[in-house]
């Protein structure tokens, strides 16, 4: 019996497989897509009635769907493991997620400086004497200096959960005050990437990104509210709905633009064909958090949380 409670402890096993098995069939759809059916210079489809790109969006929403409606139904069976002990290997993982969005402070706010400075005028957006203010927030400037505030305060979050993993005897707690942080930081990378008109973007990159940052927020929200204990009763369900995801199209949004931009080259770069090295990064913790703390409650667990659902007077009943 405890042998087989021990193989149910690791739902999150199930997850990853699933993950698995869709990146292995979008991330050489999205290759061959990135390489030969987009536009280099503006990031169109060439052919937008393709069959690959129906294939595309189906299976973007199968990778979706399937977790959101698995986590539904399976809420009430799901924790997350918020014990105190040795978590090398995500404490590893979660310094690197802080370093990496250290340096996309660093690129933010050297976009914002350009800017400032008149080294860069954003293709599309013209200065006008007298709407500046006006020119800062639909070049993306004020957008850029929001992801790098709130940037700062992710990494410190990342930073003090990866030591806390890596140290769990040390009288170490996580920070209320930065819990937030990491979604603010999404929100702001959302504000930056659709800040400018339409015609500007990366159009075929849209929805990826799109889909991408938010699923994020909604982890991280839940993330927050579960590590922080914040009201954070049947939060699990939304990091197994959103975690595997949210980690799969961020490398769908990395991995092509990596493949066909620097490995095979030759094409000019768009200026908004952007490779955040924090993709791949949260994309590797999220699914190592995931696999590590999701477990099954035990039927103890099960017991006492029925036990205080009951009524009062049911509960004193003999």
């Amino acid at each position: 019996m405890k042998m087989q409670n021990k193989k149910l402890l690791k739902p999150g096993l199930l997850l990853l497989l699933f993950g698995a098995l869709m990146a292995a069939f979008l991330l050489p759809l999205r290759i061959w897509q990135q390489i030969y059916l987009v536009e280099p210079d503006s990031g169109f489809w060439v052919a937008s009635n393709h069959n690959t790109v129906t294939m595309l969006y189906v299976a973007m929403g199968a990778l979706i769907v399937i977790p959101t409606i698995a986590a539904i139904f399976t809420r009430k069976k799901m924790v997350l493991d918020i014990d105190r002990r040795p978590r090398v290997v995500e404490g590893f993982f979660a310094l690197m997620v802080g370093a990496a969005i250290l340096a996309s402070v660093a690129v933010a706010l050297h976009f914002a400086f350009s800017i400032f400075s008149g080294q860069m005028i954003v293709e599309g957006v013209r200065p006008i004497e007298g709407q500046m203010m006006q020119y800062y927030i639909r070049s993306g400037v004020m957008a850029a200096l929001l992801e790098a505030l709130f940037g700062v305060g992710a990494a410190l979050f990342f930073g003090n959960l990866g030591i806390i993993n890596l140290f769990p005897d040390k009288k170490l707690y996580l920070n209320r005050l930065l819990l937030l942080m990491p979604a603010l930081w999404v929100v702001a990378r959302l504000l930056r990437r659709f800040s400018r008109t339409i015609a500007y973007l990366r159009v075929s990159d849209l929805f990826i990104t799109l889909a991408a940052l938010v699923l994020l927020m909604i982890f991280f929200l839940a993330f927050a509210q579960t590590l922080g204990g914040i009201n954070n009763k049947n939060r699990v369900w939304r990091l197994v709905a959103t975690g595997v995801p949210a980690a799969i199209l961020l490398l769908l949004t990395f991995v092509p633009r990596m493949v066909a931009y620097d490995i095979i080259g030759g094409v000019a770069v768009p200026p908004d064909a952007l490779r955040e090295i924090t993709d791949p990064t949260i994309a590797l913790f999220l699914c190592v958090f995931l696999f590590s703390r999701l477990r099954c409650k035990t039927s103890e667990e099960t017991v006492l949380e029925q036990t205080e659902n009951q009524p009062e007077e049911q509960a004193e009943t003999p």
